[in-house]
């Protein structure tokens, strides 16, 4: 493996913070690490970007596939989330407050608030990118087509398995944010909103983000969307899900680069 692809390769690790175990932390140090802590798949994403390594330079054909695999995968643990009728995450809590509100359909109601998140984010000075576009366009077609096949199932009686589910999914969300970030093909759009914000008002990004993740949960439970203990479940997981998934990601992407190498390497000196 050349120099070049083993730094590629290599993750940075932060230094770690040691805390005296009888410390008592301040309201503004607690208040400080709940800002920090990401409390859905927007924030998540965010939080790797933050403290991840920097990203590989892949050809345009692989991160267009893991951009493609990221999304419906996205969409269709989303899916799952909605139809397990325990609670999704905070934004789509909001986004079923609207479907309840207008009778929208699912689709055109992401597109919606995504759109109108994209172009708010744009106004403040951030400039999506063809990602941050696409993305919520595969992402509401995707989920329409999975929640109408899902529909057409029980749920299970068992909290259980409801239960199961509902982790299944937080996992599938953490796999396929982690294969949009490797692709890096644009920021979120609560990414590209929080960082604008953060730009125009001078406060720290992560406590603009969970101001506007804390805004879309309570606005969305006051308005009839579909909160639940599962959305606490989200609200937990999804942070190291999101973080794992990276890893893994990332890693197998390393190894297929590797292999691709080293098969080239073998068939060149074979034809020599």
């Amino acid at each position: 493996m050349s120099n070049d692809t083993y730094e590629s390769c290599t993750f940075r690790r932060a230094t770690p913070i040691l805390v005296p175990v009888a410390t008592i932390p301040s309201a503004r140090s607690l208040t400080d690490r709940l800002s920090r802590r990401a409390w859905s798949r927007a924030g998540a994403i965010a939080e790797v970007l933050a403290t991840g390594p920097t990203r590989r330079v892949l050809a345009y054909t692989t991160r267009a596939v893991l951009f493609l695999l990221g999304t419906v995968l996205i969409a269709a643990s989303v899916a799952v989330l909605l139809w397990n009728g325990l609670g999704p995450g905070p934004l789509d809590v909001f986004i079923g407050a609207v479907r309840a509100r207008t009778g929208m359909p699912l689709a055109p109601a992401v597109w919606l608030t995504f759109g109108a998140m994209t172009l708010a984010a744009w106004l403040l000075g951030r400039r999506p990118g063809v990602g941050t576009i696409v993305a919520p366009m595969v992402i509401g077609a995707v989920m329409q087509v999975m929640l109408t096949g899902l529909d057409r199932f029980a749920v299970p009686g068992s909290l259980v398995l409801r239960v199961t589910a509902q982790l299944g999914a937080i996992a599938g969300i953490g796999a396929g944010a982690g294969a949009l970030i490797v692709s890096g093909l644009g920021a979120g759009t609560g990414e590209l909103l929080a960082a604008a914000a953060s730009d125009r008002s001078g406060h720290p990004e992560p406590r603009v983000r969970m101001a506007f993740e804390l805004s879309w949960l309570a606005l969305g439970a006051l308005l009839g969307g579909p909160f639940g203990y599962g959305t606490v479940l989200v609200a937990l997981f999804v942070g190291p899900s999101v973080a794992a998934g990276y890893r893994c990601v990332d890693t197998l992407v390393c190894r297929v680069r590797h292999q691709v190498v080293s098969t080239r390497a073998t068939l060149v000196a074979y034809a020599a």
